[in-house]
C-alpha cells in the first residue's frame, strides 16, 4: 500500500552491506566495516561473512602487506593465492598465512614453497621481479609492492600495488596567514599485467582510486587498459623492457590527469558558477552599505 515500506530481507541487507564494503576507499575498509555492522541487525554480519568480504576486497585491490620483519611487502592477489588464507611471497619464495580482518601476515604461519619457482619461465620471472623491485623503490618512494608469478609455460603475471594512507596527519594551509585546516586523503595505485613470452605481448590495466574529504566527500576513480608489444623478451633484457613499458603508460596517465585538473580549474568550474546571483543583483562589497542596510532593518 502507498506509504508503506517494502520489507527488506536479511539477504538483501547483506548484499547492500557487501556492496558498501567492497566500494570502500583505500585504507578505510575497517572503519567502514565498523559503521556497517551498526546498521545491520545484531549478528547478521558474522565474522566468517565479514572475512569473506574482506578477502574479496584485499584480493581485488592487490593489497600490499609488510612482512613481520619489515623487509618488504607481499601482494595479496589472485595470482598468488594458495588458498583463502595463504599467499605466495615472490621475493622470499615463501607462503605466508594472512589474516584478512587485521590485514597482517602471520609470523607463525610461514613455509617454503620451492615447487612454485621451478617452471621453465623462472629465469624470466626472476629478471622481471628484480627490475620491478628497483622501479617500485624509486617510483613509489619505497612504499609499493611488486610481485611476478609464473602462471603458464610461457606466461608471467605481474602485479604492482601502492597506497598512501595517512588519514589523520594530512594538513594543508587554507588561510596563508593564520589558519591551518585539516585535509584527509587516501590513495591507491595498482596495475596488473600478463606477459606472453612467445608473442612478446604485454597486456594489462592501471587503476587509480583517490579519496579526499574535509567537509565533503570526493572520490576519483580511473582505469586504463593497455596492450603493447615488447621489442624483445630475452632473459637479459626482459626486465628493463617491462619496466620501460609500464613507466611509459603510467606517465601518460599522470599527464592526462594534470590536463584534466587544469581544464577543470579554467573551464569546468567557471561554467558551473553563476554569472549573477539568484537576485540578479551584483554583490555590493562596500562595508558601509551593508552596515546601513542592517541599521535600517532594525528600525
Amino acid at each position: 500500500m502507498e506509504g508503506e515500506y517494502a520489507h527488506v530481507s536479511d539477504d538483501e541487507k547483506l548484499a547492500v552491506a557487501t556492496r558498501l564494503l567492497l566500494s570502500s576507499p583505500p585504507g578505510e575498509i575497517r572503519d567502514v566495516a565498523k559503521d556497517v555492522v551498526k546498521l545491520l541487525p545484531a549478528g547478521l554480519l558474522t565474522d566468517a561473512k565479514l572475512r569473506g568480504v574482506l578477502r574479496a576486497y584485499n584480493v581485488k585491490h592487490c593489497t600490499g602487506v609488510m612482512t613481520p620483519e619489515g623487509t618488504h611487502r607481499v601482494v595479496i592477489c589472485q595470482a598468488g593465492e594458495v588458498d583463502p588464507t595463504h599467499y605466495i611471497d615472490t621475493k622470499s619464495k615463501k607462503v605466508w598465512g594472512f589474516d584478512h580482518l587485521t590485514q597482517e601476515l602471520l609470523a607463525h604461519d610461514v613455509s617454503d614453497c620451492p615447487e612454485k619457482f621451478t617452471m621453465p619461465t623462472e629465469p624470466f620471472r626472476l629478471a622481471v621481479q628484480q627490475a620491478l623491485d628497483g622501479y617500485v623503490f624509486t617510483q613509489f618512494a619505497n612504499q609499493g609492492a611488486a610481485a611476478v608469478f609464473s602462471t603458464g609455460d610461457n606466461e608471467l603475471t605481474i602485479v604492482l600495488s601502492t597506497e598512501r594512507i595517512n588519514l589523520r596527519n594530512y594538513w594543508c594551509d587554507r588561510d596563508y596567514a593564520t589558519a591551518t585546516k585539516r585535509v584527509l586523503t587516501s590513495g591507491r595505485w595498482t596495475s596488473q599485467w600478463t606477459l606472453n613470452l612467445d608473442s612478446r605481448v604485454l597486456k594489462g590495466a592501471i587503476d587509480l582510486h583517490v579519496h579526499y574529504y574535509e567537509d565533503g566527500n570526493l572520490q576519483l576513480q580511473s582505469r586504463k587498459a593497455v596492450e603493447t608489444t615488447l621489442a624483445s623478451t630475452d632473459a637479459s633484457v626482459v626486465g628493463a623492457a617491462v619496466v620501460q613499458a609500464i613507466r611509459d603508460e603510467e606517465h601518460v596517465i599522470h599527464s592526462n590527469l594534470e590536463d584534466m585538473y587544469i581544464n577543470m580549474s579554467e573551464e569546468t568550474f567557471k561554467e558551473m558558477r553563476r554569472v549573477m546571483p539568484v537576485t540578479q543583483t551584483k554583490m555590493e562589497w562596500s562595508i558601509h552599505a551593508h552596515r546601513t542596510a542592517k541599521d535600517l532593518g532594525q528600525k
